[in-house]
């Protein structure tokens, strides 16, 4: 039995699939790219393995490039070593900067910089993951440009780079030879369209197929313009302790937010003091039309003068337990 596994194995992941009728038998290069990928202290883990898995499907020389050879601890504790330092790395034809809480650190480093601003100069293309946008920032490759990142580090951006247009509603932003890309998974949409623009389309299709990746070139989801961004933190603040999120889900015009609540506060005084903190927020306005039973009614402007009602309401839930719900529409 445990023979005729192996060889099952054997012939799904070597000899068999090269038989296999799949756009991937039609993939062909005439260019292998070099591709550097920067690490650092504190890295966000996707920002550089999902283009790493992108750009080595494309069959392209990927390595990693450190200030040092010292090993690397990345976020939530993962450890790698560079296989280059900025003195030995060979010339890539795509500079990637990843993100993370590291950024923060490189960006005072003047070595670091240097070595970015020189690279990029050299390279065919920069693609930036997440927060590495503000590293090149930092190294003047934004300016005068448009340019995204991770969503929490939008409004921040225009303080690193005053003369780049910030983008909101896009994954990614091509901007000639930078591209940026929003955070963590945007990476990967990132490193697929970069694959297409040095590639060809059709290549970018058979890496995305081969990694089994539901890609949309078009897609036209952004993370920062889902109306949760803007529930004041006051509210989440109101609820009692020992909550428990049952969904938030939704899109650019409708949002809904599910909560258990656990204990023996009754659901008339949670809704009071959850109304009470959105009035001390002045984030929201309570709206002038009738409230329902344990429900209240909030309307507010987002950031680019969208219209919307908020609807909250705490009903009584299973024994003890209650139920919040937040319900966001467009107006």
């Amino acid at each position: 039995m445990i023979a005729r596994i192996g060889v099952g194995l054997f012939l799904i992941l070597g000899i068999s699939s090269v038989g296999w009728t799949q756009t991937r038998n039609f993939f062909r290069i005439e260019k292998k790219l070099n591709v550097a990928i920067f690490v650092f202290p504190g890295m966000q883990i996707i920002d550089y393995a999902g283009p790493y898995e992108v750009f080595g499907q494309a069959r392209a020389n990927v390595y990693t490039v450190g200030e040092k050879l010292d090993p690397i601890q990345t976020a939530f504790g993962q450890t790698i070593t560079p296989k280059y330092t900025f003195e030995n790395a060979p010339k890539p034809d795509v500079l990637v900067l990843p993100g993370g809480d590291g950024v923060v650190d490189q960006m005072t480093n003047s070595a670091v910089i240097k070595w970015i601003q020189v690279t990029a100069r050299d390279a065919q293309q920069t693609l930036t993951v997440c927060t590495g946008s503000f590293l090149a920032a930092k190294a003047g490759l934004l300016e005068g440009l448009s340019a995204t990142t991770f969503y929490g580090a939008l409004d921040f951006l225009p303080e690193q780079a005053p003369h780049t247009k910030v983008v909101w509603d896009k994954k990614y932003v091509d901007s000639g030879k930078i591209i940026t890309t929003a955070g963590l998974s945007s990476g990967i949409e990132g490193s697929l369209y970069t694959v297409s623009k040095l590639l060809g389309m059709g290549s970018a299709q058979a890496v995305a197929l081969n990694m089994e990746y539901d890609w949309h070139p078009d897609s036209t989801y952004a993370r920062a313009m889902f109306p949760d961004l803007s529930i004041p933190p006051e509210l989440s603040s109101a609820l009692p302790k020992g909550f428990y999120l049952l969904n938030s889900s939704g899109d650019r015009d409708h949002w809904t937010i599910a909560v258990r609540i656990s204990g023996s506060e009754g659901a008339l005084k949670v809704l009071e003091n959850i109304n009470t903190s959105l009035i001390k927020s002045g984030k929201w306005i309570r709206s002038a039309s009738k409230d329902g039973d344990n429900t209240s009614r909030w309307n507010f402007t987002d950031r680019l003068g969208a219209k919307w009602q908020s609807v909250v309401s705490v009903k009584q839930g299973q024994g003890s337990d209650l139920l919040f719900a937040l319900k966001m529409d467009r107006i």
